[in-house]
C-alpha cells in the first residue's frame, strides 16, 4: 500500500502535461476553423461584390442605352412632326394667300389632311379656324417655328408666319399616339422594367438626362459606376431600415443620378451556409474532442493502473523474496531450537512423575506456546515457499464434500447450520494437495469466525472455462472498507491464528490461474468466492 501514493503522485504530476497538450491541439484546430471561416467569409463577400458590380454595370449600361434610345426617338419624332406640320402650315398659308379660307373650307381641309387644328390669325386680329370651337391655345403669333405641346388637350401645334400678309398660321395634330409612343420608350418605363428584374431591390433616377450630356455610342459600354463614398467601380454593402442588406451603387447618366440597390441575399445565404458548416464542424470537433478526452482519460487510467499493478507485483515479489530469506533464517535459527525445546519438554512431561499439578499445567502451557511458535514458523515457510502446482484433473465437488465431512462434528457441537449446493461432476485442473489446503483453510476460517451460526457452501461450473466454489458465513463484524485487509499476511479477526490462511490460499489460487475474491452480500455476512480453470480429459 505504500507504493500506491507515490504512483498516484507521479500520475498526478504527469496529467497536466498530457491534458495541456490535448487542449492545445483542439485549441489550434478551433483557431484554424475560425481563420478558415473568416477567410471564406471575406472571399464570399469579394465574389458577391464582383458579381454585383458586373450586374450593376450591365443594368446601368441598359438604362443608358434606353436613355439614348428615348432621347433619339424623341428627337426623331419631334423632327418628323416639325417637318410635317411646317409643310402643312406653309401649304395652308399658300392656299390662303390665293383665296382666303372660310371656316367650313378649313374644316374640310383639316379632315382631308388629318390635322386636328388649323388656325389663321390675320393681321387685323381676325381668327379663322377649324374646328369651329378651337382649343384655347394658341391665340397669338408668339412661339412660332417650334412645337408647342398641349398635353391637357392632347394637341401638338406648330406655327409659322403667313407668307402673303401679316399674321400667322397654326396647325396641330392629335398627340395621343405620340404620347403613347413616348411613354413606351420613356426612361421612367425603362427604370420601372429594371426594378422588376430578379435581384433588384430598388432603382430610381434623380433628375432628367440631358441629350447633350450623353456619351458617344462607342463609349456606352465604359460607363463607370461610383458612389460618393467609394472609389469608382466599387460597391458598398448597406442595411435598409427593415434589416435587409443590399449592395448600393450610384451612377451618373447624362447628367442624371441613377441609384441602384441589389439584394445581398446570395451573400447572406453563403454566409449562413458557412456558419452552418462552421457549427457542424464545431459540433463534430466537440464530439471528437469529448471522445478523445474520454479515450485519453481511459488510457491514462489504464496506464496508471498498469503501473500501479506492476509496482504492487514488484513490491510483493520483493516482499516475498525478503520473507523467503527471513523464513530461511527463522527456520535455521529458531525452528531447530524449538524442536529441541519441544522434545525436552515432552521428555520431562513423561519422566517427571513427582511434579505438582501446577507445574504440570505450566509445562503444558509452555509446550502449547512452543507448538504455536512452530506453527507460525511453518506457516511463514509455507507462505514464502515458491509454488509450482501440478496440473492434474480432479473432481472439485468430491474434494469439497470430503473436507466438509471432517467438520461435521464441529458444526454439530457449535450449532452451526450447513446448507450445501454442490453440483456434480465439477472437474478442475490443479494440484490436489494445494487445492485441498485451500478448501481446508476456507472451511476453518468460516466455522471458526466469531458468532457464526450459518454456513453455505456452493460448488458449480461458471461458464465453460471456470469452476466456482463459494462459502458464505455470518458473524462478520468488520466494516466493508477493511475487507481487502483479510487477504494481507498476519491480519486475522480470530483470537488465535497467524493470519496467513487466506493469504496462502490466494497465492495458491493465483498460481493455478484462478481468482479469490471477498464480498459482503448482506450486513454481517462474508462470502469467499474461488474460481479455478476447469479440467477436461
Amino acid at each position: 500500500m505504500d507504493l500506491e501514493s507515490p504512483d498516484n503522485a507521479v500520475t498526478t504530476r504527469r496529467l497536466p502535461s498530457i491534458w495541456l497538450g490535448h487542449v492545445l491541439v483542439f485549441g489550434v484546430l478551433f483557431a484554424l476553423v475560425i481563420g478558415w471561416l473568416f477567410v471564406q467569409t471575406r472571399q464570399a463577400e469579394r465574389i458577391f461584390l464582383a458579381d454585383a458590380q458586373a450586374r450593376a454595370q450591365l443594368l446601368t449600361e441598359a438604362v443608358l442605352l434606353h436613355t439614348r434610345s428615348a432621347v433619339l426617338a424623341e428627337q426623331v419624332t419631334a423632327d418628323i412632326l416639325t417637318r410635317f406640320l411646317d409643310n402643312s402650315a406653309r401649304f395652308v398659308s399658300y392656299l390662303d394667300g390665293i383665296a382666303p379660307f372660310r371656316s367650313d373650307e378649313l374644316t374640310a381641309f383639316a379632315d382631308e389632311a388629318g390635322l386636328s387644328l388649323i388656325r389663321l390669325i390675320r393681321a387685323d386680329g381676325m381668327v379663322t379656324g377649324a374646328p369651329a370651337t378651337p382649343p384655347p391655345l394658341p391665340r397669338d403669333c408668339h412661339q412660332l417655328n417650334q412645337l408647342v405641346r398641349l398635353p391637357h388637350v392632347h394637341l401638338i401645334a406648330f406655327g409659322i408666319a403667313a407668307t402673303s400678309a401679316s399674321g400667322c398660321v397654326w396647325v396641330g395634330l392629335d398627340s395621343r399616339h405620340t404620347e403613347e409612343l413616348e411613354a413606351a420608350i420613356s426612361l421612367p418605363r425603362a427604370v420601372s422594367a429594371v426594378a422588376t428584374l430578379p435581384g433588384v431591390v430598388a432603382i430610381r433616377l434623380d433628375g432628367s438626362p440631358q441629350s447633350n450630356a450623353l456619351p458617344p455610342l462607342s463609349a456606352a459600354a465604359a460607363v463607370p459606376i461610383a458612389t460618393a463614398a467609394t472609389p469608382p467601380a466599387q460597391l458598398t454593402l448597406q442595411q435598409l431600415p427593415n434589416g435587409r442588406r443590399v449592395a448600393h451603387a450610384v451612377a451618373t447618366i447624362a447628367g442624371a443620378r441613377l441609384v441602384l440597390d441589389l439584394t445581398a441575399e446570395p451573400l447572406d445565404a453563403m454566409r449562413a451556409r458557412l456558419w452552418q458548416q462552421f457549427f457542424t464542424f464545431l459540433v463534430a470537433l466537440s464530439v471528437a474532442g469529448s471522445v478523445g478526452t474520454w479515450l485519453l482519460y481511459r488510457h491514462q487510467r489504464a496506464h496508471a493502473q498498469q503501473r500501479l499493478n506492476y509496482e504492487r507485483r514488484l513490491s510483493r515479489q520483493r516482499e516475498e523474496a525478503s520473507l523467503g530469506r527471513a523464513a530461511a533464517v527463522i527456520a535455521h535459527e529458531i525452528r531447530n531450537p524449538l524442536n529441541a525445546m519441544a522434545m525436552g519438554l515432552q521428555r520431562l512431561q513423561l519422566e517427571a512423575d513427582n511434579l505438582a499439578p501446577d507445574q504440570r499445567r505450566l509445562l503444558e502451557i509452555v509446550l502449547d506456546a512452543v507448538g504455536r511458535t512452530n506453527g507460525i514458523v511453518t506457516g511463514l515457510l509455507a507462505y514464502a515457499r515458491p509454488l509450482q502446482p501440478r496440473r492434474d484433473v480432479l473432481a472439485l465437488d468430491a474434494l469439497v464434500t470430503e473436507q466438509l465431512s471432517l467438520y461435521q462434528q464441529y458444526l454439530t457441537d457449535h450449532a452451526i447450520q450447513l446448507h450445501t449446493d454442490i453440483a456434480a461432476p465439477v472437474t478442475v485442473r490443479g494440484d490436489p494437495a494445494l487445492l485441498r489446503q485451500v478448501v481446508d483453510n476456507l472451511l476453518r476460517n468460516a466455522v471458526e469466525a466469531p458468532g457464526v451460526t450459518l454456513l453455505t457452501v456452493r460448488v458449480a461450473q461458471c461458464g465453460r472455462d471456470h469452476a466456482e466454489l463459494a462459502l458464505t458465513n455470518d458473524g462478520f463484524t468488520l466494516p466493508a472498507t477493511e475487507l481487502p485487509r483479510l487477504l494481507e499476511p498476519w491480519f486475522t479477526t480470530k483470537t488465535t491464528g497467524t493470519g496467513l490462511g487466506l493469504a496462502i490460499s490466494q497465492r495458491i489460487i493465483a498460481a493455478h490461474g484462478g481468482q479469490l475474491t471477498l464480498t459482503t452480500p448482506a450486513a454481517g455476512q462474508l462470502r469467499v468466492v474461488v474460481r479455478v480453470p476447469v479440467g477436461r480429459g
